[in-house]
């Protein structure tokens, strides 16, 4: 059995999961969508992963996203795990993807011509969707040649805030906190 760590984090009222292993953050779910999204980009792997929830483990990428929102940070530093994606061009727009800087948007057409398929538009473009890394891979960058904001796994409103949120300068109060969860050791204790 494969262990696979997992974290909740409320974003604007939007609970999202991620998920980690021992190579690296490997899914990022779309908001108010359960944790088995996972299986819908690994569904291959639905019964060897061994569910684990540990804060040493998530830790630091909690941390990365909370710098994230709180405007402390422009792009994620920590270590994806790739092993699930077999398809070398989706290997290619994840790495386009994260190369495409903070606050700008790129078409399918340039991401296409920036891995050097011009032609593979809308291999491309099912490239994007298929991102399991949402907000760390930041495909809601990616828009449509005629201006429209297109199509994103965590819906149009949530594409419209993230790309809203990298335009404005920061609030007052920081948009992400971590759901309290009671320990496995605590369950059954009395007063919980």
């Amino acid at each position: 059995m494969k262990k696979l760590y997992w974290q909740s984090l409320e974003i604007n009222q939007q609970t999202f999961y991620f998920t980690v292993t021992d190579k690296g953050l490997n899914f990022v779910s779309s908001p108010h969508r359960h944790i088995s999204e996972l299986f819908d980009f690994y569904p291959h792997d639905r019964y060897t992963y061994q569910f684990m929830y540990d804060e040493n483990v998530t830790g630091l990428y909690l941390d990365e996203f909370n710098e994230f929102f709180d405007k402390k940070r422009q792009s994620f530093d920590v270590p994806l795990d790739l092993s699930g994606i077999t398809n070398q061009l989706e290997l290619k727009v994840i790495d386009a993807l994260r190369e495409n800087p903070y606050g700008e948007t790129v078409t399918y057409k340039q991401l296409a011509e920036n891995i050097g398929k011009p032609k593979a538009i809308r291999a491309v473009a099912s490239a994007v969707a298929k991102n399991p890394f949402l907000i760390v891979v930041p495909c809601h960058r990616v828009v449509k040649a005629n201006g429209e904001i297109g199509e994103y796994r965590g819906g149009t409103d949530t594409k419209k805030a993230l790309l809203e949120f990298e335009k404005t300068p920061l609030e007052k109060q920081p948009l992400i906190k971590k759901i309290p969860l009671p320990k496995l050791s605590q369950l059954g204790r009395p007063g919980l």
